[in-house]
């Protein structure tokens, strides 16, 4: 899907666009009728919050880097140390937003200054990207 380690900055959007238009591909051959506009706008309501979210994750990690998101945000340092921060992450990858995570971190008994410095650096906020279509 992505190459691997690249500081040359390029487009969710476009990364997006080839997993969309295949799954309008395969809908439209499934159904034998062309879905057009209805397939990409259901790839987009299904799938596209994770698409963002995984090219982000490749932006903080410096694998990628992605012009939608914070400049400041590349390569920030993300590296899974502990058992918070995967806990935190895989609460980012399940598309919870904040609020929620901080929600089940309380209910957990986590450490909330290390949730909050974990949150920080994802920076769900700032890298919200709205759908290709609507």
């Amino acid at each position: 899907m992505c190459r691997e380690y690249s500081s040359i900055p390029v487009s969710v959007y476009d990364q997006a666009w080839q997993p969309d238009h295949r799954h309008k591909w395969i809908e439209s051959e499934r159904l034998g009728c062309d879905l057009g506009h209805a397939a990409v706008k259901d790839w987009s309501r299904r799938h596209f919050k994770c698409s963002y979210r995984w090219c982000h994750w490749l932006h903080l990690t410096g694998r990628k880097w992605f012009q939608e998101f914070l400049a400041s945000q590349f390569n920030s340092g993300m590296k899974l140390r502990d058992q918070i921060e995967r806990q935190v992450i895989h609460c980012f990858w399940e598309g919870q937003e904040n609020l929620a995570i901080f929600l089940s971190a309380h209910g957990c008994g986590w450490p909330i200054e290390w949730v909050r410095v974990v949150l920080s650096t994802l920076g769900i906020n700032e890298a919200r990207l709205s759908p290709l279509v609507k």
